[in-house]
């Protein structure tokens, strides 16, 4: 069969690019290939003449995507029209994290005025949770939930025999008098068995550059709780690894046939087994695999041994999720940090030379006014390389949202077309002694993080940490992201 995957775009109506290919839909059409089937992933996001884009300009050209959504005509949309038409699929695939869902359920119905019997099947995190109300929508005929690769195989299998579509564990589907939601489907225990993430199946793969495509997974899960963190969505709590032999073979893979050698691990939690880490990084080492990388990990996780093993590996920038400057906020995140401990972990870090990059977030519903000011002098105290600042936004499934949701601070309704960390339209700042003036503070912390952030100390050391020797393409993309941030160039075309 022919399957179409789709990850509809929303970051591409705002005229800022994306570096990065939909690893879910890849993972998903690896197993698809592998089961004989011819597939194309259309990512929505991806338009190489579109420049990078620095925080206020993506603010700014948030009411784009809004518009997009009210206007059947926008360019947007027919590209990805153009993509069903021309492919002709015999099933269409569409993945969407909240914020998206709109733009989903537009693609969807796209796909039934070209094709009316080519099943629409729906997954991803939103879908996971509200599978009820993705299976609303007229034009969306299933929904996978959860881990997907076994179930939607077993969809496709199904569809060409018996179509018994209850026998399939971690399928929704539309039934005589309503939906039937399947029972879970357990998650696979052994990672090895998927196939590589299938690159190779993305439309226009040859415009996309070799950073782009280097994205991976070591694991899947986070044992933390977070209370404000969907993850657990789809991987849960339990954590699952690659081997570390299987990871050595897909970075060589990607390195030969796209010319990578700058890497990222999208793991929620990098390290959270140390035994599995430091065998990872030696085996990588072992392999001489002459690149960098970087990866994303928590502060209570950082030690000498393993920060020694990583770097000795080609570790070259850690990203930390920091949040906030306040221990009351950091508590009621139920993070299970200190700032303390924060401040620690990033002596450490940058005690062996290894680039941090820390996440901030404002907004969250108990936080005051003084806990922005703290935030604030909590960057200097820290002194990250690069910081990262968002604006608190509820997910569904996550604690804080469901809490919000029986305060009643959520409607029955949500528009999730605003549910984006980068929203100007998000305010949940329900701690705040003036919560309308809340937009305007929050542009003042994404201001102060860009000027933060634009010092030509930080620019050149991030620049260091790239490793442009081995990739001489990768200087020239990181020098136009520079001009964008310094705004020498209007990272719009």
């Amino acid at each position: 069969m022919k399957i179409l995957l789709i990850d509809p775009p929303m970051q591409s109506i705002m005229k800022a690019r994306a570096d990065w290919y939909p690893m879910g839909l890849a993972y998903l059409a690896g197993s698809a290939v592998r089961e004989g089937h011819e597939v194309i992933i259309f990512n929505g996001e991806h338009d190489p003449g579109l420049d990078y884009v620095n925080l206020t300009t993506y603010s700014s050209n948030y009411h784009l995507y809004l518009d997009a959504l009210e206007n059947p005509s926008d360019p947007a949309w027919k590209r990805v029209a153009s993509a069903i038409a021309n492919f002709g699929p015999d099933v269409v695939g569409i993945t969407s994290n909240t914020v998206k869902i709109p733009s989903a359920m537009r693609v969807a119905a796209m796909v039934k005025d070209l094709y009316p019997d080519v099943p629409v099947v729906v997954g991803g995190q939103h879908a996971t949770i509200l599978p009820k109300d993705v299976l609303s929508d007229p034009h969306v005929d299933f929904v996978v939930r959860g881990e997907g690769e076994q179930t939607f195989v077993e969809f496709l299998h199904r569809l060409n025999g018996d179509r018994q579509w209850e026998k399939i564990a971690g399928l929704s589907f539309k039934g005589d008098g309503g939906f039937i939601h399947n029972p879970p489907r357990p998650l696979l225990s052994n990672l090895d068995e998927l196939p590589f993430p299938a690159r190779q199946c993305l439309h226009d793969i040859e415009h996309y550059e070799p950073q782009s495509l280097s994205k991976l997974f070591a694991s899947r899960g986070c044992p933390f709780r977070c209370n404000y963190c969907g993850s657990q969505n789809i991987w849960t709590h339990n954590v699952r690894h690659h081997s570390a032999a299987r990871i050595v073979e897909e970075i060589r893979q990607v390195r030969k046939e796209y010319g990578a050698t700058y890497f990222t691990f999208l793991d929620d939690v990098f390290g959270v087994d140390k035994k599995r880490a430091m065998e990872l990084t030696r085996e990588m080492t072992g392999a001489n695999l002459g690149i960098r990388w970087d990866c994303l990990t928590r502060a209570n996780l950082v030690s000498d041994e393993l920060l020694v093993s990583m770097k000795k590996a080609g570790c070259a920038k850690i990203d930390m999720g920091v949040e906030s400057g306040s221990d009351r906020v950091l508590k009621d995140t139920q993070k299970g940090l200190s700032t303390k401990q924060i401040i620690e972990a990033g002596r450490r870090i940058k005690k062996h030379g290894i680039f941090l990059y820390a996440f901030f977030m404002i907004g969250l519903p108990t936080e005051t006014e003084e806990d922005v000011r703290m935030t604030k002098e909590f960057i200097s105290e820290l002194k990250p390389d690069w910081a990262g600042i968002s604006i608190f936004t509820p997910l569904p499934g996550t604690g804080i949202y469901e809490d919000l949701r029986k305060q009643g601070k959520i409607p029955d309704k949500p528009d999730f077309a605003r549910f984006s960390h980068q929203s100007p339209h998000s305010n949940f700042a329900f701690g705040m002694s003036n919560r309308e003036a809340f937009p305007v503070l929050a542009q003042e912390m994404i201001e102060y993080v860009q000027n933060y952030n634009g010092s030509y100390r930080n620019l050149i050391k991030r620049g260091l940490s790239r490793g442009y020797h081995r990739n001489i393409g990768l200087l020239f993309s990181d020098l136009k992201k520079v001009a964008t941030w310094k705004g020498l160039i209007s990272g719009v075309n």
